[in-house]
């Protein structure tokens, strides 16, 4: 049998370790959310700046810390780069990539998908100036290139997916899902790319419908001979 007193301190131990927990997860939280704050100041940074002029000195002045708490969190400015384009992952994943992935009907899905790849909000999602820049830094840093290469794949991904579970259900013809989705993803970056560098808006979404259209043919969505499909019309 415990006596009184030791089941009281195991008590006001078991208490304390509870506390520690809890004062971990908010020191964690603050860390997690300061370390963002950094991203998106360094985001801001680029934009005002340009690769050449984004110091740490400037980001640290744009968040009111001082430059060594920037280093102490990131290192490196290669390293902040890195985990830049992971922020901007993150952020996809929170405004695209997860709302997508819960439609559960699979044509739904692929049609809101189409949807979003040919939007010029989605491509101005990111600013050209930073993705350049961080395309820039990826030449010469394979961990850089990495990063860039997961936020790729996290797009084919959710798009193959899509497609794979239309075939599965005869809602288009059966072919390779991984080729299609491939092909559509290159259209997709094509489209960024034409209309990169701040393409006049109507003219950035007429091109979007044009690609998006013919992204549908491949997929069997739209017949040859039409210009729009009564399965669009839902």
């Amino acid at each position: 049998m415990f006596s009184q007193s030791s089941v009281r301190e195991r008590a006001e131990y078991n208490a304390a370790d509870e506390d520690n927990t809890v004062n971990a997860g908010r020191r964690e939280e603050r860390r997690r959310l300061r370390r963002r704050e950094i991203l998106a100041a360094y985001y801001q940074v680029l934009l005002d700046e340009g690769l050449e002029g984004a110091s740490i000195a400037k980001i640290a002045k744009k968040v009111s810390v001082q430059p060594s708490l920037i280093i102490h969190y990131f290192g490196s400015k290669e390293q902040l780069t890195i985990e830049l384009v992971d922020y901007l992952l993150e952020v996809y994943r929170e405004e695209y990539g997860t709302k997508l992935a819960a439609i559960e009907d699979p044509l739904e899905r692929l049609l809101a998908i189409l949807d979003t790849l040919f939007s010029v909000e989605y491509q101005q999602l990111l600013d050209d100036r930073v993705f350049y820049a961080c395309f820039y830094i990826s030449l010469r840093h394979p961990t850089v290139r990495q990063a860039f290469a997961t936020l790729a794949r996290a797009e084919l991904e959710l798009l193959e997916g899509a497609v794979d579970a239309c075939m599965a259900q005869g809602a288009i013809p059966r072919d390779d899902p991984h080729e299609l989705a491939t092909v559509v993803k290159a259209l997709e970056a094509g489209y960024a790319f034409l209309i990169g560098g701040g393409a006049d808006e109507d003219l950035a979404a007429a091109v979007g419908d044009i690609v998006k259209r013919r992204a549908l043919k491949l997929l069997g969505l739209v017949p040859a001979n039409a210009t729009e499909s009564s399965r669009l019309d839902r």
